[in-house]
């Protein structure tokens, strides 16, 4: 996806978000809250975070609300940043992590930097750049062809299709924009963004994608078939995945969306997975480079002795 080229825009509003319940992070929330104060921007905590929290001296805000503020802020690790992107992209306010977990891809503001990076991009001193989201959707067809929906949800990573059962194998069949691509035996399949390549496509074999690119990836899971690849496809791709049914009895079918949403459906249903009309707006500080945190993060070229 695109990275923004024009002036960028000060920084009068921000809006702060953190996985609910998880209590050493009402600090850092009140922390950063102060630090944008300071900096003579109006700082709020979301409704749905100061749920599990007890933090008075920062004000709420209504999630309606949200589109009207200029950043928002999640603190937490990469899983709370994931979340906070399937919630909140339809609001259009560009988002920046910063990282209280463990590996930190996305949340790219250490703890011990974040001073220093909030002040510059306060000041408008910093880069953006467009994630794709991927829509997923689940559908009962009947005989007649008429499509019930069964469940739906976004995804920032990737959804991964598959039965459930450990160690248990499904016969997909998967339709690429209506065509029909190939037959896939196997324990499932991942559809994945350039951001999710990094993430459950990397450890199945899956390439790594940079995440300015407009491609889908589609990484089977453990296929029968040693012919069966990843493939990278267009990102304006729709992609279909059918299910083989022996007889009248359906299996479970579960369709994991980044790891946290998960739609329950059967071998009756048909998963149907495209491109989100709206993007999320990554935030980064001066001096992001993708290629360092590649090294950084996942050790990506070291030398093995």
């Amino acid at each position: 996806m695109a990275e923004s080229n024009l002036p960028n825009k000060k920084i009068k509003r921000a809006v702060i978000v953190s996985k609910v319940y998880h209590r050493p992070l009402s600090g850092a929330i009140s922390a950063v809250a102060k630090t944008l104060n300071r900096l003579g921007v109006e700082a709020f905590v979301d409704q749905n975070t100061a749920v599990g929290f007890n933090i008075e001296d920062v004000p709420i805000i209504a999630r309606r609300s949200i589109r009207d503020t200029d950043i928002i802020i999640v603190i937490g690790g990469d899983g709370s940043l994931l979340s906070a992107a399937r919630a909140l992209v339809d609001f259009e306010v560009p988002m920046l992590g910063v990282n209280r977990g463990h590996l930190g891809l996305l949340t790219d503001v250490s703890p011990n930097t974040l001073d220093d990076a909030l002040n510059k991009i306060v000041a408008g001193k910093y880069s953006t750049e467009e994630r794709m989201m991927l829509d997923v959707r689940v559908y009962r067809r009947d005989e007649d062809g008429a499509e019930e929906l069964v469940g739906q949800s976004l995804a920032m990573n990737e959804t991964v299709v598959h039965s459930g059962i450990l160690a248990h194998m499904i016969v997909c069949r998967v339709l690429i924009n209506g065509r029909f691509m190939y037959s896939l035996r196997g324990d499932g399949i991942i559809v994945g963004t350039p951001t999710g390549s990094t993430a459950y496509s990397l450890s199945a074999g899956g390439p790594i994608i940079e995440p300015h690119l407009d491609l889908l990836s589609l990484v089977p899971m453990f296929p029968q078939s040693l012919n069966c690849s990843p493939i990278v496809i267009p990102g304006k791709s729709r992609v279909e995945i059918e299910f083989a049914v022996n007889d009248d009895m359906p299996e479970w079918v579960n369709v994991n969306c980044d790891g946290q949403a998960t739609i329950r459906a059967d071998t009756k249903c048909i998963v149907c997975v495209r491109q989100h009309h709206t993007p999320l707006t990554l935030i980064h500080p001066e001096g992001y480079d993708y290629y360092n945190v590649l090294r950084q993060k996942l050790g990506w070229g070291q030398s093995l002795v």
